[in-house]
């Protein structure tokens, strides 16, 4: 099978659908009612679709290998996505999507031995059975069937995951006043250089100012950043001058702008304050993919997330009460700055 670009997206959605329809039919069965067992709100499951790209390498891989490491390989694929997914889920969206907690040999309840041999032997059943006749459906499709069908159906799947994070990323408890307190401290020094503040004169989104834009972003980040017990001050700092650049980016600036702030905003960044290899790198990588190299820390792929949720939410019609909270953080910084002056 030729392992292009366009067979992967496809197999990648396929097997997503299918894979949902697999475990909708297993669970609704066991628990004789209708059971949705993703995240997303969708007919799909992204662990299956990224499981068989992994298992389709693995079959290319070990083509003439002995049973033993077949088995091992196939057991750290599986019981291994399925570990990292459960532990994604429970840490970055507070879901359990399934629970072993009630079966022997488990571990926190996200894998369990007795799952992780059933998944062994649909690696083999997908290899030696469910493979060959796919490979004839794959090379019987036109190109035009594949692009429309994983361009649908990748399409929706990213929307509804944006619309799953922004319910997640609105509906988030905190403890608001210690954490204003706690953002106001790390935000202060840069907001009050006149540099940073100069981004208020540019327009970035629809209504929206570029400095208004950088606080959204360094707010949203700092509280998952919160959450995920990560190092908030590179979050901080490196989400308010992620765009740092003075034009107006829909009407003058260099060509492919989309492809070249973020090497402007980081050359700018770099005059106003001594920046730690975490926070250049949350610059560079904020536009990511479009960066081609991926995020290398995870403060960094948190501001790239959170930078494309804010940027979709300002030209859709996504309702939020964030803007309420950070304008009483920006509150919050202005009385600041009044006190230190008038002790």
């Amino acid at each position: 099978m030729k392992t292009d670009i366009l067979n992967l997206l496809f197999s990648f959605s396929f097997f997503a659908i299918l894979g949902w329809i697999l475990e909708v039919s297993y669970r609704s069965l066991r628990d004789r009612r209708f059971v949705n067992p993703g995240l997303l709100k969708g007919p799909y499951l992204l662990l299956y679709g990224i499981s068989i790209l992994a298992l389709m390498g693995a079959v290319y891989l070990l083509q003439n290998s002995n049973l033993i490491l077949k088995t091992f390989v196939y057991f750290t694929i599986t019981t291994g996505l399925e570990l990292a997914s459960g532990f994604i889920a429970q840490h970055l969206f507070q879901t359990r999507l399934w629970d072993y907690s009630d079966q022997r040999f488990n571990y926190k309840g996200h894998i369990c031995l007795k799952f992780s041999i059933y998944w062994i032997l649909l690696a083999f059943a997908f290899e030696y059975l469910i493979l060959p006749p796919y490979q004839g459906f794959l090379a019987y499709l036109s190109p035009g069937v594949k692009v429309l069908f994983s361009g649908v159906t990748i399409s929706i799947m990213f929307v509804d995951f944006l619309m799953v994070l922004s319910k997640k990323l609105l509906d988030m408890e905190v403890d608001e006043e210690s954490l204003r307190t706690e953002f106001t401290n790390l935000a202060r020094p840069l907001l009050e250089d006149p540099r940073v503040l100069k981004l208020s004169k540019y327009p970035h989104h629809r209504g929206k100012t570029r400095l208004t834009h950088v606080k959204e972003v360094a707010y949203l980040s700092f509280l998952w950043g919160k959450r995920l017990s990560l190092d908030c001050n590179s979050i901080v700092r490196g989400a308010l001058l992620h765009d740092l650049f003075y034009y107006d980016w829909l009407r003058e600036g260099p060509r492919l702008h989309g492809f070249r702030h973020h090497n402007i905003a980081l050359k700018n960044a770099r005059k106003i304050a001594s920046l730690s290899k975490k926070e250049e790198d949350i610059i560079k990588k904020h536009m990511w993919p479009l960066t081609i190299v991926p995020p290398r820390y995870m403060e960094s792929f948190i501001v790239s997330l959170i930078d494309t949720f804010c940027s979709l939410r300002d030209y859709t019609r996504i309702k939020n009460n964030e803007n309420a909270k950070l304008a009483s953080v920006c509150a919050s910084l202005k009385a600041g700055k009044k006190n230190d002056k008038n002790p």
